[in-house]
């Protein structure tokens, strides 16, 4: 049976704000978690706000009741008597694009809550929101809660509501960037122990051949862990330096490979994405192993060069190198079976960025990236 606690008018902004408080503090009385507490409470003045905006106010109203065997679940009801919602269904399948703002009030709606249902028609709309309760399942007891908890609150100031707002995003975001830290370490760790375990195969193999496509791998795996070390260590859990990322990557090619080859950096400080910052990864690798291993055969020494500057046409990547360069190296580059080069190819492409090729003094890739901060 469904236990009622209170309900709420909606016939002004500050009602929206007062139905968002009271939404946190029954989730917070119910032992849920802050970051429960927040996507709940922003889908109730989503969609009390679109009764106010659209319908010129409504109800909320504020319930406990049983999901089967599952526990127990908070839920808010939100009923307006206004025209009701044309294509309804459009808007929470994704399948319409709102001029007014209504669809992204109830399609972001529905993706934060864990029940959602819309009942709508010319007599009005009904909508209800569900968060589903860990640990206790009467709904009596929960009722009881958050009914003190809520007429303790109803005399708050809304300045207070926002500041708790704003102290729950806060150590919201901090936990959610703990997190990311927490799995870029594990997946550098990860790869860490896969290179490690590669490397061991290599050394056991007798065939040269085999032992070039081990190390190879290996390469390439630290291509990719390098991305993830560093992430780890960003203040932006979201941003890469690149000048620092291209630096450690070059210095371990620059071990691999030995003294003879000079591995030389010039890119700029610039901050990019984590796509971006793995993809480049693979194409430095790649680029600067074809040198040493092409440009520089026999022992022979060399310089190999990677520069990065933006300009107004995006990120320019270029790798270069002082050796015997192609005589048409777009046509060479194009036939090869290489599997370096078509890795290059590929991420150039993922990265929406123009691939050239030029043979003066030696080989040089140039890679311009358009949208070097996007995912």
């Amino acid at each position: 049976m469904k236990l009622i606690v209170t309900s709420v008018r909606i016939e002004r902004d500050t009602d929206v704000a007062h139905a968002r408080r009271m939404a946190r503090v029954a989730a917070q009385s119910s032992g849920c978690s802050v970051r429960d507490q927040i996507r709940f409470a922003t889908a109730v003045s989503e969609i009390a706000r679109n009764a106010l905006q659209y319908a010129g106010g409504g109800v909320a109203e504020y319930a406990f009741d049983r999901s089967g065997e599952r526990g127990a679940k908070l839920y808010v009801r939100i009923a307006d008597k206004g025209p009701g919602i044309d294509n309804a269904q459009r808007i929470l399948g994704g399948r319409h694009k709102s001029q007014t703002g209504m669809g992204l009030g109830l399609s972001g709606s529905r993706k934060l809550v864990d029940e959602f249902d819309l009942q709508t028609g010319d007599g009005g709309t009904v909508v209800t929101l569900g968060l589903a309760i860990t640990g206790e399942s009467d709904p009596a007891a929960l009722a009881r809660k958050a009914a003190a908890a809520m007429s303790a609150a109803s005399h708050e100031s809304p300045l207070d509501e926002l500041a708790e707002q704003n102290r729950a995003l806060r150590d919201s975001l901090a936990q959610q960037e703990f997190l990311v830290r927490e799995l870029h370490h594990r997946t550098k760790n990860n790869l860490a122990v896969i290179q490690s375990l590669a490397i061991m195969q290599a050394r056991q193999l007798r065939s040269p051949e085999a032992r070039d496509a081990l190390e190879t791998l290996t390469s390439r795996i630290r291509a990719f862990a390098n991305a993830h070390n560093f992430l780890q260590r960003a203040e932006d859990v979201a941003r890469i330096a690149l000048n620092l990322h291209v630096e450690e990557l070059a210095q371990q090619l620059s071990v691999a490979f030995g003294h003879d080859i000079d591995i030389v950096c010039d890119v700029e400080q610039v901050s990019v994405s984590f796509d971006t910052a793995t993809e480049i990864g693979l194409v430095v690798n790649e680029l600067v192993t074809n040198a040493a291993k092409h440009a520089f055969k026999n022992g022979r020494a060399g310089q190999i060069r990677i520069d990065a500057h933006v300009d107004a046409d995006g990120l320019v990547l270029r790798v270069s190198d002082n050796g015997p360069g192609l005589d048409d190296p777009q046509t060479a580059l194009r036939n090869t079976r290489s599997l370096g080069w078509r890795i290059v190819e590929g991420s150039a492409r993922k990265m929406n960025s123009t691939l050239d090729v030029a043979s003066d003094h030696g080989l040089a890739v140039t890679l311009t990236i358009p949208n070097y901060l996007s995912d």
